[in-house]
């Protein structure tokens, strides 16, 4: 079964900073890690350094999903996400996203560990 990265970069809506973050994670995180196949997940936030001044989106949501397929996984999701009761989405979350999915093609490498 592939290991796949479900990569999400989002912002919030105008002044609602606070409001975004607690939904996102304190309720959509766990919402995602319901659904069939994501294992885990965690966010992350722009940090300006010399390599990258600015960027479009604020935040970075990591997903590890095992599925059959891109398809499988992206059903589970959507199917979940059809029901406003299972994951409801926050209106502090602008509308404007990416998503992009990636799959392992090599094994995790980790400094000072010889191939």
């Amino acid at each position: 079964m592939p290991s796949m990265r479900l990569i999400v970069l989002t912002n919030a809506v105008e002044s609602r900073e606070q409001e975004f973050n607690d939904w996102y994670t304190g309720r959509h995180l766990d919402d995602v890690l319901a659904v069939k196949g994501f294992r885990a997940a965690q966010r992350f936030e722009f940090t300006p350094g010399k390599l990258g001044k600015e960027a479009p989106y604020r935040y970075l949501a990591i997903y590890e999903v095992e599925a059959d397929s891109v398809e499988e996984a992206e059903r589970a999701l959507f199917a979940a996400a059809s029901d406003e009761n299972v994951m409801p989405i926050s209106e502090a979350m602008s509308k404007q996203r990416a998503t992009w999915w990636f799959t392992e093609i090599t094994e995790r490498v980790e400094a000072g560990v010889k191939q």
